[in-house]
């Protein structure tokens, strides 16, 4: 009778709420569920130090959006229960809150309307070969598929350290952890024990890499297999191609740039494997997960400034991923190569760029610097009250901006200040993940609401600019 009733709700309110207000809804009204029963002691070991509703709201916000932010530590202070709603949090949030609410949806009427259409494209993207419940169907398939494979061979590995049920919680925890790129973990100094164990890290980098390529790529790679050598041959989507190139491209760069500003330094592990392990995690990482095997505060400003240009350009569209996203990255550098070559159009994969997806990029980069220097002088004004630049001669400059970028891509990676951020502090970050996991234009569109395209213009002016 309640389920009924619900879904007579829904048939005649969903319509009435714009898509972009309805993502905002779903993912606020978890996050304070969530926020709420991480708050109960019976969520907290009886040994930790008391919980703030802050507390719960901020790891119920970082595991919502995936990001991996704590000011609590996840295995130390919260007992198997809040363990388990913190993981129940991460893959509804990796998974995609709407996702849940649409196969409900599809079960209940087999068919998905205009308006539904429209939420499952901002969701996870739309193949023009496949139904919108078969991309669904699919996002379970493999996330089950993949996550299972983690599960095993992590639970393989730890439990040559602790009993098959503690491995098997640590594998199942660590393995959806990575998929869904949110970066919590049930050890105090997250991976840094395993910084050497191949196993562990190999394991974990594949999770998040394959996390953060979006649904859209897996449905196009398994179509481009199944059709292989056939005639006529089967062409991959300009996304996958795309997604594919930008996310080898930027982790062989990454670890380059980690590798060689890190020489010598005290963050990496002594040996060579030790060295080339950690600079390839730290490269994958960066893009969005959050797990870390290398102290972040050893790092130099230099590594920490790549890190932060990882994390900006996150993982890709319709993934478990933040940042701006590969395909936007990919758009601007295609945008400035065709302009230096004087080319008419955008050109990527000898395919020309629709201009309505440039300018989008453009507004997304735009939106993503406003909001990054926004939250950066909040920061400022939050933690150092005013103090005069002598006092600490802009110490905390290069933290907070590692912070808000953080938290803004959902990536989860700190220097270590953020236990002590204070309460106006941890709300900034809060909102900096809600920010990210649902974009700025998506969150300024629920605000806004649609307005009708205006059908004229005005005549042109000059301008000099540059």
């Amino acid at each position: 009778m309640i389920s009924f009733l619900f879904y007579r709700a829904y048939r005649k309110v969903v319509p009435l709420i714009s898509p972009s207000r309805l993502m905002v809804a779903s993912f606020a009204g978890v996050i304070l569920l969530g926020g709420s029963l991480l708050w109960l002691p019976l969520s907290w070991r009886g040994s930790a130090a008391p919980a703030t509703f802050l507390d719960g709201l901020f790891t119920s916000t970082s595991a919502v959006c995936v990001t991996g932010l704590v000011v609590r530590d996840t295995g130390g202070d919260f007992n198997l229960f809040g363990q388990a709603i913190i993981l129940l949090l991460i893959q509804a949030g990796g998974l995609g809150i709407l996702t849940f609410f649409n196969l409900v949806v599809l079960a209940r009427r087999g068919r998905v309307s205009f308006h539904e259409r429209l939420i499952l494209q901002q969701s996870h993207g739309i193949l023009p070969t496949i139904t919108p419940s078969q991309l669904l169907s699919r996002i379970f398939i493999y996330t089950l598929i993949i996550e299972a494979a983690g599960t095993t061979i992590l639970t393989w590995r730890f439990s040559r350290d602790v009993p098959f049920d503690s491995a098997l919680w640590r594998g199942l925890f660590h393995s959806v952890s990575a998929f869904c790129n949110a970066g919590f973990s049930l050890f105090s100094g997250n991976l840094t024990n395993y910084r050497e164990d191949v196993t562990v890290n190999l394991t974990i980098m594949a999770l998040i890499v394959l996390g953060g390529l979006g649904t859209v790529v897996f449905a196009d790679l398994e179509m481009w297999f199944r059709r292989l050598g056939r005639v006529p041959r089967f062409q991959l989507l300009l996304h996958t191609k795309v997604v594919l190139w930008m996310t080898a491209l930027l982790i062989v760069c990454g670890a380059g740039a980690i590798l060689l500003l890190e020489v010598g330094g005290p963050a990496l592990p002594p040996s060579a494997k030790g060295k080339l392990l950690a600079g390839f995690f730290l490269s994958i990482t960066s893009r969005t997960a959050g797990f870390n095997t290398v102290d972040m505060a050893q790092l130099t400003n230099a590594a920490l400034l790549v890190v932060v240009f990882l994390m900006a350009i996150g993982g890709s569209p319709g993934s478990t991923a933040g940042g701006v996203k590969t395909t936007t990255f990919a758009t601007l550098l295609a945008y400035l190569y065709s302009r230096a070559r004087n080319r008419p159009r955008v050109e990527m994969f000898r395919r020309s760029i629709p201009a309505d997806i440039v300018i989008k990029a453009m507004l997304t980069i735009f939106g993503f610097l406003v909001v990054v220097a926004a939250a950066v002088v909040m920061l400022q004004i939050t933690e150092l009250k005013g103090q005069p630049y002598a006092n600490h001669q802009g110490d905390y400059v290069l933290a907070h901006l590692f912070e808000v970028v953080s938290g803004l891509c959902t990536v989860g990676l700190s220097t270590g200040i953020t236990p002590g951020l204070s309460g106006a502090g941890k709300l900034v970050i809060i909102g900096c993940m809600f920010l990210g996991r649902l974009g700025p234009l998506v969150v300024a569109g629920s605000l806004v609401g649609s307005r009708p395209r205006i059908e004229y213009s005005y005549p042109e002016g000059k301008l000099l600019v540059g």
